[in-house]
């Protein structure tokens, strides 16, 4: 855990430089280790997304995930709330529209998607990534020291951050590690860059995305009385 006192307002604000295009999805489940096939899906629809900047798809995740902290090992059960999202420059947002009644093979799942909608990125003290993946992640520590590195040099000073297990995301020829990761107590500009920008590698297989969390305290609290 990495942890530097200070004072913080929460604040509530959108920005609409970077968007979430949001689906409907028609999927009773998927594989748990579907972010490389579902990258695949898309772009088998839209080739163009390779040569879009800062463009990230999100996994998909059901009740059972445990709010990101867990995932099931070998298959993810699917509400229907479940949403899909991509991250886009909103000059690209009405690219994605054409996904709409579109159904996506990944793997062996089919998923259709249905009803897009754009989302705004919302400011907010706290941010929330299921797998963060850098190269120098061999223990908590090391990890959280790149992190903070990786952020000062994108002129972000984080205050708190709390690091959670290892995820698996098998891609062709190598097997990517990620962590899940916390980071509190973040200035208004710092919360918006980080959804923007992402941190690591694999934005386009679900790595690296940052969503709203509520506050790191009371898991920080909890791990010390463990």
């Amino acid at each position: 855990m990495f942890w530097e006192e200070d004072n913080q307002d929460n604040v509530n604000k959108s920005d609409n430089t970077i968007v979430d295009i949001s689906f409907k999805v028609n999927c009773k489940k998927i594989a748990a280790d579907h972010a490389y096939s579902l990258f695949e899906a898309v772009l088998k629809k839209i080739p163009k997304i390779n040569d879009i900047e800062n463009l990230a798809i999100h996994s998909v995740y059901g009740a059972e995930s445990g709010a990101g902290w867990e995932r099931p090992e070998t298959e993810i059960y699917l509400s229907k709330r479940t949403r899909f999202c991509i991250r886009t420059p909103a000059e690209f947002s009405q690219l994605f529209y054409k996904l709409d009644k579109e159904v996506l093979s990944v793997g062996k799942y089919e998923m259709e998607l249905s009803k897009p909608t754009i989302k705004n990125l919302i400011v907010t003290d706290t941010l929330f990534c299921r797998s963060v993946v850098i190269e120098n992640n061999k223990n908590e520590e090391d990890f959280l020291k790149e992190i903070n590195s990786y952020l000062k040099s994108m002129g972000i000073n984080v205050k708190k951050m709390l690091c959670g297990k290892e995820h698996l995301i098998q891609i062709p020829d190598k097997t990517l590690i990620g962590k899940t990761l916390l980071i509190t107590d973040l200035e208004k500009k710092d919360s918006i860059k980080i959804q923007q920008l992402g941190i690591g590698i694999g934005k386009l297989y679900g790595c690296g995305i940052f969503l709203p969390h509520k506050s790191i305290a009371p898991v920080a609290v909890s791990k010390s009385n463990e």
